[in-house]
């Protein structure tokens, strides 16, 4: 693994650190232009992109402190984001929730602006997971198939499996994460109804979370009914969420136009 990029002197780029601020920062780029191209002012993806990511990184470490709570001895380790160590739920939910509250008061469609957003949201991820392997953490369970890896030690990956071969859950996730990608392209270049797309990415990425999920190492403490951990309810949530926002929206576009037109003023 190679935790550390760069290091010079006291100075030091972390891995994980590195992949985060990249993949916000070309998800932000991504997102503007396509704000742009669906007339909505890229400024306003610029002024949201401030609490997409004060929410996402304090949601997604806020989420992972409380389901890891054995890996940290003091508040330094809480706040130490260059190491690695976050639930992309956590952050999710709460930067959705960010974004909904900010775009009501400005009177913007919030599953317009998801559309938008949605292609970042899987670089992201495809970016993010490459962090995650560098860093040897959220590793996999032990494996004997041909796509198992050993860890050296000094990572979480290592330390918890000395020697072991492990899935690679970082890797599959990041495919996953360019998959999605690739599939949420090629589904926008047909013009379609506000809230498909990010309805898309929730049933593709809840469904590529739960499946890798089962072979991802937790705590005993994660799971929460049967095998089943926390995560993987929060993915069954988002897959059932993300069916209801397509067949509403599909739904709503089947309306005859009179009785379309007079739902224009409602906004989700």
């Amino acid at each position: 693994m190679h935790p550390i990029l760069v290091e010079i002197g006291n100075f030091r780029i972390y891995s994980y650190g590195f992949m985060l601020a990249l993949s916000f920062f070309l998800g932000i780029l991504l997102a503007a232009g396509r704000a742009k191209r669906r007339g909505v002012d890229p400024n306003l993806i610029y002024d949201l992109s401030i609490i997409l990511i004060v929410s996402a990184v304090v949601g997604s470490r806020g989420l992972y402190i409380l389901t890891h709570r054995d890996h940290f001895r003091n508040f330094t380790d809480m706040i130490a984001l260059w190491q690695g160590g976050a639930t992309l739920y956590g952050g999710m939910i709460l930067a959705l929730a960010g974004a909904w509250v900010y775009l009501r008061r400005k009177g913007v469609s919030f599953l317009k602006v998801a559309d938008i957003c949605a292609l970042s949201v899987a670089s992201g991820e495809f970016l993010t997971r490459i962090g995650c392997f560098l860093s040897g953490c959220c590793f996999g369970k032990p494996t004997q198939c041909a796509l198992g890896l050993v860890y050296p030690p000094g990572c979480a990956a290592g330390n918890a499996y000395p020697g072991v071969h492990i899935h690679p859950t970082q890797i599959y996730m990041s495919f996953y994460g360019l998959l999605i990608f690739l599939i949420l392209a090629l589904l926008d270049r047909k013009k379609r109804y506000d809230g498909f797309l990010f309805g898309a990415l929730l049933v593709l990425y809840g469904a590529a979370r739960f499946i890798v999920d089962g072979v991802r190492h937790y705590e005993d403490s994660a799971r929460v009914i049967g095998n089943l951990i926390d995560n993987q309810l929060i993915s069954i949530a988002l897959v059932a969420a993300g069916i209801f926002l397509i067949a509403a929206g599909w739904r709503r576009s089947s309306r005859p136009k009179g009785r379309a037109g007079a739902d224009k003023g409602v906004r989700a």
